[in-house]
C-alpha cells in the first residue's frame, strides 16, 4: 500500500534509497519496496547523488 500523497520523505529515506537503487539499479524496484512513487523516488536519487557530487568538489578543491 502506498503512502499517502504529500508525504515527506525524510533524509534517512533518501539515503536508504539511494542505496537500494546502488544495490537494485533499478528506480522501479527501490519504489516497490520503499512503498512510494516512481517519479519520488527518481527525483530523491538524483537529488542525493547532487549533494554528493557537491561534496565531493567541495573536498577535491580544498585539498588543492
Amino acid at each position: 500500500m502506498a503512502k499517502a500523497k504529500g508525504t515527506k520523505v525524510s533524509e534517512k529515506e533518501k539515503k536508504k534509497m539511494w542505496l537500494l537503487y546502488q544495490e537494485c539499479g533499478s528506480v522501479c524496484q527501490v519504489a516497490k519496496k520503499m512503498k512510494r512513487d516512481r517519479g519520488t523516488v527518481s527525483r530523491h536519487i538524483m537529488a542525493y547523488e547532487a549533494s554528493l557530487r557537491t561534496a565531493n568538489i567541495l573536498t577535491e578543491s580544498h585539498n588543492y
